[in-house]
């Protein structure tokens, strides 16, 4: 018995040192210590031995188990080392590495980066507001009373409210950051300089000016003895930070039910340079051919709006701006298409 267990000792040995993979060592662990493995069923053969031979001979058995599991752990560490090495061969630490792709801010986010700062600077602060937005706050509250006609412009996407406690027409997508007046100003008390950058919904044609879904500056102004030569500072200094200061601006009279004045503020247009056609010789889609785009809407704020807050309009007065932020940006990086703001080719992200 003891020259078997001798030889099933040297026979694994021999075999597990010759190996060089580690699947072909669990293929020996099976073949000598797995349930029917040759030393395992010499091990049950003990049991037929006369009893004063079985204790020396398990001695036996046990130390040749230990040298086979000694050993295949030895092995299995030197043939892991080995691929290891090899591994670290096999790369090419003088090649180049490939260039990670590093994000950025998409060209939306740095406007509203800069619009912030530079209204800052004049001591303006940032508001926040609802998306789903209350009628009231959106309309009312603005001189914009309901079956006013100023609503037919607004275009507005009404959310369903059927099985809720909402009533019917009253909760909306926010069609105008100017719904925030009214929240900010039943809040705050006077001086207020505060702006609002936000995203408005409007059920609009999309084209290359134009689209259902749009980003804006709210802006306002209150304090006492505001007049309309303030508003046109503010926006010539803001403008004129943004986009140069060459850059040409114009006002126009125009209406809106929540000021009195109100006041148009259009910006010569980057894409064709204020001449209406591109140098292709076709006429200017973004400025429809006018050599001008509107960028910012504003007026004094009338005295109903103020008054609907709380304020006394005798005692204040202020005014209220609106900056078409995709504008912004389309005119700043001289784009023609509103519609690549939203485009998710990466060609055109990464020019910015």
């Amino acid at each position: 018995m003891e020259e078997k267990l001798i030889a099933i000792k040297n026979s694994a040995l021999s075999i597990i040192l010759d190996t060089s993979d580690k699947k072909t060592l669990e293929e020996i662990k099976l073949q000598f210590l797995g349930r029917n493995g040759q030393l395992t069923l010499a091990i049950k053969e003990i049991a037929k031995l006369p009893k004063e031979r079985r204790p020396e001979i398990g001695v036996l058995a046990n130390e040749v188990k230990k040298a086979i599991e000694q050993t295949l752990e030895n092995q299995k560490l030197i043939i892991k080392k080995f691929e290891s090495e090899t591994k670290k061969e096999q790369i090419d630490t003088t090649a180049p590495g490939i260039q990670p792709k590093i994000g950025h801010l998409h060209p939306m986010t740095q406007v509203i980066y800069e619009v912030v700062d530079v209204f800052k600077s004049i001591g303006f602060q940032t508001a926040d507001g609802p998306e789903i937005e209350t009628d009231y706050y959106n309309f009312e509250a603005l001189n914009i009373p309901k079956h006013h006609p100023a609503r037919d412009t607004q275009q507005t996407l009404y959310l369903d409210t059927q099985n809720s406690k909402v009533t019917p027409g009253e909760a909306i997508l926010r069609t105008q950051t100017s719904a925030m007046q009214g929240r900010v100003m039943e809040k705050i008390k006077p001086p207020i300089r505060v702006i609002v950058p936000g995203k408005n919904f409007r059920y609009e044609q999309v084209d290359a000016s134009h689209s259902f879904e749009f980003w804006q500056v709210e802006g306002f102004l209150v304090d006492e003895q505001v007049r309309l030569t303030d508003l046109f500072g503010t926006i010539d200094y803001v403008l004129r930070k943004l986009m140069g200061e060459g850059t040409k601006l114009k006002f126009a009279t125009t209406n809106f039910p929540f000021v009195e004045p109100g006041v148009d503020t259009y910006i010569e247009c980057t894409v064709c340079k204020g001449k209406a056609r591109l140098p292709n010789g076709q006429g200017c889609s973004f400025c429809k051919q006018s050599g001008w785009s509107e960028i910012m809407p504003a007026g004094m704020i009338h005295p109903y709006v103020l008054s609907a807050a709380g304020y006394n309009p005798k005692e204040l007065s202020g005014f209220a701006f609106a900056i078409g932020l995709s504008r912004l940006v389309t005119l700043k990086y001289q784009m023609d298409d509103l519609r690549l703001l939203t485009n998710p080719d990466l060609r055109i992200l990464e020019q910015f």
